[in-house]
């Protein structure tokens, strides 16, 4: 697929017409507008309201799998959110500059992935009423796990500028936006704990590259 989606685009060396399928929350699709935001990169953001999606879901052109986020290149379509996120940053050269510094940044998106999915079993579990989730949200976020998960990511973090900067080079890659992603999307007040993740969320928050597009952000993390 990268082989012909390259080939297309560079056809006169213009950049690739994007448009990036998903809800109008932020989800599983936010890191992709991020790192379009991030790079200054032009891109349709087709935000699909939860009562129109049974009227898309049928057009397997623009979604193979039923599900989104999807991200057509032009016109080819690319399925799932890693793989749309992963292409973006190489695309962009917010991948890491050599192997080691991907690895770190598989590292942080792995291991906050996992932190996700546990918060998002709790969010789609209907045998639990308000009350309920709430104080499972709670013990998800401060339960040894999520102690071990974020005390490894800082430990990261200090690997590079002694945790004053980035996880990796000197500038925002996916892992920082990941980071920031999945932490705003929970609830930032579990940093407080962990001093340079929080300058970390910080950082990336009033960033030039993303300040502005932050501020006039609308659409909810969740449903």
């Amino acid at each position: 697929v990268t082989l012909f989606l390259e080939k297309d685009s560079n056809k006169n060396n213009n950049m690739p017409k994007y448009v990036l399928n998903y809800f109008n929350i932020q989800g599983k699709g936010e890191v992709a507008r991020l790192l379009f935001h991030c790079k200054g990169v032009e891109f349709e953001d087709n935000k699909i309201s939860f009562q129109d999606w049974p009227s898309h879901k049928s057009n397997h052109a623009r979604f193979p799998l039923g599900q989104m986020p999807t991200l057509e290149i032009d016109g080819h379509t690319v399925c799932q959110s890693a793989a749309i996120n992963v292409y973006l940053a190489e695309t962009f050269g917010l991948n890491g500059a050599n192997a080691s510094e991907r690895l770190v940044i598989n590292q942080v998106c792995e291991t906050l992935n996992d932190f996700w999915n546990d918060y998002v079993g709790v969010y789609r579990n209907n045998t639990l009423d308000s009350e309920q989730k709430k104080q499972a949200f709670a013990d998800i976020l401060t339960n040894e796990a999520a102690k071990l998960k974020l005390s490894f990511i800082e430990s990261l973090l200090k690997r590079n500028n002694d945790g004053h900067g980035y996880f990796v080079g000197d500038s925002i890659t996916l892992g920082d936006l990941v980071f920031f992603h999945i932490t705003g999307m929970v609830d930032e007040s579990f940093l407080n704990d962990y001093p340079l993740l929080t300058e970390l969320n910080n950082r990336v928050r009033h960033s030039a590259e993303l300040k502005s597009y932050l501020d006039s952000r609308s659409h909810p993390p969740m449903p």
